[in-house]
């Protein structure tokens, strides 16, 4: 009887043993299953410009994963510390890459200028910030 319980416990071991269990041939093992969803990344900003030309200050910005942002903040600042809100462009929920701008009449002095980025889900992505100077070539 001892025999047989050694032999026993061995051949279970054998049998069971995790290096060739998988969902087939594993006595307790739940089959894995995969969720086939996709889902999208939120949007990003890929690029961030801006320039001078007539008196206006030009910004231009491309995102991607454009379907998935609701909104962009362009926001200003004389000191690069405190911003406020310049404008507000909704997305244009186009799919993949999208190209934004924006213009207002030049201050005549440096302003900093950002891009916030609010995506469907509430959260924030902010651009580098950028220079914009009249008096600068």
């Amino acid at each position: 009887m001892k025999y047989f319980s050694l032999f026993t416990l061995l051949a279970l071991r054998i049998l069971i043993h995790p290096a060739n269990a998988d969902a087939h041939n594993a006595p307790f093992a739940s089959p894995v299953q995969t969720n086939h969803h996709a889902f999208k990344l939120p949007a990003d900003l890929l690029s961030f410009e801006g320039k001078i030309n007539q008196q206006k200050v030009w910004l231009d910005w491309i995102v991607s994963e454009n379907e998935t942002a609701d909104q962009f903040e362009v926001e200003k600042s004389e000191d690069g510390v405190h911003f406020k809100l310049a404008a507000l462009v909704f997305s244009s929920e186009a799919s993949d890459k999208a190209r934004y701008q924006f213009y207002e009449k030049a201050s005549g002095k440096k302003m900093l200028y950002r891009i916030k980025l609010i995506n469907k889900k509430g959260a924030p992505v902010y651009s580098s910030v950028i220079e914009i100077n009249p008096h600068v070539g």
